[in-house]
């Protein structure tokens, strides 16, 4: 063997070694959501990040993060751009978003959704539906069974809210209630108006065993440690705190 040829063989490995050093497993496409999932200067922070980076360390595996606005979070998963989305909050019976498939077998705990409305003109889970302009996150427009708009700034629905230019925010509160301790929302009111399971959502039309597996797996694991609740307290009953 000449020299050239161990002289390459190295190389060869060389370059096998960093592949399998950096090659993940698997693509979760997370919708941005402040606080729960933020991409700035410093990379992408938030819960459900943390949750992914739990996940793996729970099944010995790794997964690539991308974020995305959420629309287009659903959009390219369903394109098989990414092995699974996350989150997404099932409506009872309702289907999934075309091209998509609920992953049934677990669930990412409970989303409590809070209308957000002003202390001055205070709304609730049997009132709102008089009021015709009510924001609401988009893909949760079958959740209501009146006509809503779609946001795509919660932080700006908040603050039209406080002007008065929209009677409700509708959404889930792990996405608003950190806003809140910002003394200009002093004059917001928070009610529940339902809650529901959160499920991650797979390719309808791949094959997503292995990533089923995955979530089965890692998030039964995290769930009995505990780890989970710590991470996304999903598992707490919803608290009629106010600003």
């Amino acid at each position: 063997m000449t020299r050239l040829t161990i002289a390459m063989g190295i190389v060869v490995a060389g370059l096998l070694a960093v592949f399998h050093a950096t090659a993940e497993d698997r693509v979760v496409s997370i919708g941005e959501s402040p606080g729960s999932a933020v991409e700035d200067a410093n990379g992408g922070h938030g819960m459900l990040l943390d949750l992914v980076r739990a996940l793996d360390n729970a099944t010995h595996s790794s997964t690539k993060i991308v974020l995305r606005p959420f629309a287009r979070s659903l959009s390219e998963t369903a394109a098989d751009k990414a092995d699974f989305h996350i989150p997404f909050i099932q409506n009872d019976d309702m289907p999934p978003p075309k091209g998509l498939a609920y992953v049934t077998e677990v669930d990412l705990g409970m989303a409590h959704f809070v209308i957000y409305s002003r202390k001055l003109a205070p709304l609730d889970a049997r009132s709102v539906a008089n009021h015709k302009k009510i924001e609401a996150e988009p893909g949760h427009e079958s959740f209501f069974l009146f006509p809503v708009d779609v946001t795509y700034c919660v932080p700006c629905s908040l603050d039209k809210v406080m002007l008065g230019r929209i009677d409700a925010l509708i959404v889930s509160g792990n996405v608003v209630d950190p806003l809140l301790s910002n003394p200009k929302y002093k004059g917001i009111h928070r009610a529940l108006y339902k809650t529901y399971l959160v499920r991650a959502l797979v390719p309808a039309n791949t094959d997503s065993t292995q990533t089923r597996l995955y979530l089965v797996k890692g998030l039964r694991r995290l769930k009995k440690t505990g780890e989970m609740w710590q991470i996304t307290h999903g598992n707490q009953p919803y608290s009629n705190w106010q600003p």
